[in-house]
C-alpha cells in the first residue's frame, strides 16, 4: 500500500482513524447490498404453489422483510464497530452501543414472530368464516391475544436481561410483592378468565343476537378482554369478559320459537255465533299456517272489556329474526281482519254510552259575572 494511503488512513478525528471509520461504512454498506439481495429473493413469489401454500408462503416470508431489514442494520453497525479499535475514550460508550444493538437485534426476532402472528390469525379468522360451527371464530383472536400477551413478556424479559437484570432476581421479586401485583392485575385477570367461561361454555358464537347485562345487539368480536357488541343503533360497546361470569346472558338467537300476541277486541254488538265463527276460523288458519307451531296455540274469548268483547290469541312462529317474525305476524293480523270482516261485525274502539232519564230533574246552575 503506497504510503500517502497508508498516511491518509492513518489520520484520526476523535481518536478513529479514517481507516476505522471506512470499516464502518463498508460494513453499513455490505449489510445494505445483503438486505437488498435477500429482500429481492423475499419478494419472488414461487409459481409452483397453489393459493393457499402461496398465501402460507407470502405470510411467513412477507412478515420477515422489515425485521429483516432492521437487523441487518443492527449487525453491519455492530461488525464494524467490533473490528475498529475502540478509542480510549469510547470503551463505555461502544459497551452501551453493544448492549443497546443486542437489545434490538433479540427484538427484531420478537418482531417477526408478532408479525407472523398476525398474518396466521388474519388467515385462520378468514378461513373460520368459511366453516359452519362459529367455534373457531371465537378461538382464534383468544389464542392470538394469549400468544401476543406470551411473546412481549418474553421478548421484556429477553431485553432486561441483555441490559443487565438478572430475570432470576426478578421473577424473585415478583414473588415477594405477587399480592401487589395480584391486586392491581385482578380486572386484568377477572377478564382472562371470563373470556374462557365463554370459550368453554359457549353461550354464545359471533353473530348471535344477545343481551349482556342491559346491552342488546349482535355479538361482533370475542377479545381476551372484552366482547365486542355491535348495538341496533350501529354503535360499538365493549363488554369486559369479567361482567359475563356474574350476569345473566339472554341469547335470542338460540331461541327454537317464538311468541306472536295478537289479541285484540271487537264491537259489544257481535253476537256469540259471531265470536265463534271468528275463533273458529282464527283456529282453523293457525292449524294450516306453515310458520306456526301447530301444538301450542291459544284463541279464547277473553272477557268482556270495558268497551269491546276481548280475544286472546296467542302463537309461536317458527321464524326467530326479527325481521321474518314481523312479517309472519303481519301476514296474520292481515287474516284476522278479513276473518272479522267475514264474520260482519268490526274492531272495537274505546266508547262511553251515557244513558240520559228524561224525568230526572235538571241541576240548577248560576252565570257568575266577573
Amino acid at each position: 500500500m503506497p504510503t500517502f494511503i497508508r498516511s491518509f488512513l492513518d489520520l484520526s478525528i476523535a481518536d478513529i482513524s479514517i481507516g476505522d471509520l471506512g470499516i464502518i461504512i463498508i460494513c453499513v454498506v455490505a449489510a445494505i447490498l445483503l438486505d437488498h439481495l435477500i429482500q429481492f429473493f423475499l419478494n419472488r413469489r414461487p409459481k409452483h404453489l397453489k393459493d393457499d401454500h402461496l398465501r402460507k408462503h407470502d405470510i411467513i416470508f412477507g412478515s420477515l422483510k422489515k425485521p429483516l431489514h432492521a437487523l441487518f442494520m443492527t449487525i453491519g453497525c455492530g461488525l464494524g464497530l467490533v473490528i475498529i479499535d475502540t478509542p480510549s475514550w469510547g470503551v463505555e460508550i461502544f459497551n452501551y452501543i453493544f448492549i443497546g444493538m443486542r437489545a434490538l437485534a433479540i427484538w427484531c426476532v420478537i418482531w417477526y414472530l408478532l408479525l407472523l402472528t398476525r398474518g396466521f390469525s388474519e388467515y385462520f379468522a378468514q378461513h373460520a368464516e368459511t366453516t359452519e360451527t362459529k367455534l373457531d371464530d371465537m378461538v382464534v383472536p383468544l389464542v392470538t391475544g394469549i400468544i401476543k400477551v406470551l411473546l412481549v413478556a418474553i421478548g421484556i424479559l429477553l431485553v432486561l436481561q441483555n441490559l443487565g437484570f438478572s430475570i432470576t432476581s426478578l421473577i424473585a421479586g415478583l414473588g415477594i410483592g405477587s399480592a401487589a401485583i395480584a391486586l392491581a392485575a385482578k380486572d386484568t385477570l377477572a377478564n382472562f378468565f371470563g373470556s374462557l367461561v365463554v370459550f368453554f361454555d359457549h353461550p354464545f358464537d359471533i353473530g348471535d343476537w344477545v343481551s349482556l347485562n342491559g346491552v342488546e345487539g349482535t355479538v361482533e368480536e370475542i377479545r381476551l378482554r372484552s366482547t365486542v357488541i355491535r348495538t341496533f343503533e350501529n354503535s360499538i360497546i365493549l363488554m369486559p369478559n369479567q361482567m359475563l361470569t356474574n350476569t345473566y346472558i339472554d341469547n335470542f338467537e338460540r331461541r327454537k320459537c317464538r311468541k306472536m300476541d295478537c289479541s285484540f277486541g271487537v264491537l259489544y254488538s257481535t253476537t256469540q255465533a259471531q265470536l265463534e265463527m271468528i275463533i273458529d276460523g282464527i283456529k282453523k288458519h293457525l292449524a294450516e299456517n306453515p310458520n306456526i307451531y301447530t301444538s301450542s296455540y291459544y284463541v279464547a274469548f277473553n272477557g268482556f272489556g270495558a268497551s269491546s268483547l276481548d280475544i286472546t290469541v296467542i302463537a309461536y312462529t317458527h321464524h326467530t329474526s326479527k325481521a321474518d317474525h314481523m312479517a309472519d305476524k303481519q301476514n296474520f293480523m292481515f287474516e284476522i281482519m278479513r276473518i272479522v270482516e267475514a264474520a260482519q261485525t268490526g274492531f272495537a274502539f274505546p266508547t262511553q254510552t251515557i244513558n240520559w232519564n228524561a224525568g230526572t230533574p235538571k241541576a240548577p246552575f248560576h252565570i257568575v259575572k266577573d
